[in-house]
């Protein structure tokens, strides 16, 4: 069986990786995309209000229009997982093998994004977006006056907190400890809103509804169990970041981060990196699409040089007579 050959290949199809992809495919190199799915945490924003440009749209919505975009510059793209990358012996080419397939490129660039730890309570998915939600920065202003619940851990839950508390009429902080955990100011200021009802050494074990979220279920640690009528539950219990196909080759920071120094380049020179997956400190879709674009024009950059090539700075082109600049 011939294994298939790319100059660059982008694992991750959220915003940063077709991001990637459509700076790649533009300058009419062989490109693949592989991902478990289109978009992903951006399908867990059912409306978009926060990137530049874009007012009426959705996660799923502007996923679309991405994956659009990088396959009109005849990027390819396939719906796989990413098992093990490995350097092929005397090569500079690397071997990406995948649940169905293998294949051998010049260039990596991971953009695998990060995943949120679920509650995982029965029915929880029936209600993803219909009242529970992952990220509290990107859900909140849609809970002004309403009545919310927010679970999680240590410093996720106290800002989650506090950014509804400026939001919402009313806030339940769901804990499992007998302390909030994190910053001390932060813990300070959450005790001091009168919109916040602090309950500790407690769980949720169930959200139901009809169309959406109307109640959640506590339990407490003496087994005493109480429902809560509210309008949206928070999930703060953190994220994942599956890296274990390619941590042997590049560095990784103690949060499990791949470390990236300008332009999206990573201890080893044939793979880049970009998005949520990375040691950025703002996790956000216009952060991720803009690192995701400079990855893009790297792994561009390394595959000219390996060709004796000297690259471009940016992508922008003007065509005089039969000349393209790159400026």
């Amino acid at each position: 069986m011939s294994v298939e050959e790319y100059e660059v290949i982008i694992v991750g199809a959220g915003p940063s990786g077709l991001s990637a992809g459509i700076f790649v495919a533009r300058q009419r190199t062989k490109c693949l995309v592989i991902s478990k799915d289109l978009g992903g945490q951006m399908n867990l924003i059912p409306k978009l209000e926060n990137y530049p440009g874009t007012m009426m749209s959705s996660g799923p919505l502007l996923a679309k229009t991405l994956e659009n975009q990088y396959l009109t510059f005849n990027g390819e793209m396939t719906f796989d997982t990413v098992e093990k990358v490995d350097q092929v012996e005397g090569s500079t080419d690397l071997r990406v093998k995948t649940g169905r397939s293998e294949y051998l490129t010049k260039s990596l660039i991971l953009a695998p994004g990060k995943v949120p730890n679920n509650l995982g309570v029965e029915n929880e998915i029936q209600f993803q977006n219909k009242g529970v939600h992952y990220c509290t920065k990107c859900d909140a202003p849609f809970y002004q006056g309403r009545t919310t619940a927010t679970v999680g851990v240590g410093g996720y839950l106290l800002e989650s907190g506090i950014l509804l508390s400026r939001m919402a009429s009313k806030v339940y902080l769901i804990y499992r400890g007998g302390q909030l955990g994190g910053d001390r100011d932060m813990i300070e200021s959450i005790k001091k809103k009168n919109n916040v009802e602090l309950i500790p050494n407690s769980m949720v074990t169930l959200v139901s509804g009809n169309n959406s979220l109307q109640q959640i279920q506590i339990k407490d640690n003496a087994g005493v169990e109480k429902m809560i009528n509210v309008d949206g539950l928070f999930v703060e219990m953190g994220s994942k970041i599956n890296l274990d196909f390619v941590k042997h080759l590049i560095k990784l920071n103690t949060k499990g981060e791949i470390e990236v120094s300008d332009g999206g380049k990573t201890s080893h020179p044939a793979i880049f990196a970009s998005g949520d997956a990375t040691n950025i400190p703002y996790k956000q879709i216009v952060a991720a699409c803009g690192d995701g674009a400079a990855a893009g024009i790297s792994a561009f950059n390394y595959v000219e040089k390996l060709k004796g090539k000297p690259g471009i700075r940016s992508d922008w082109k003007k065509t005089i007579g039969d000349t393209v600049f790159h400026y």
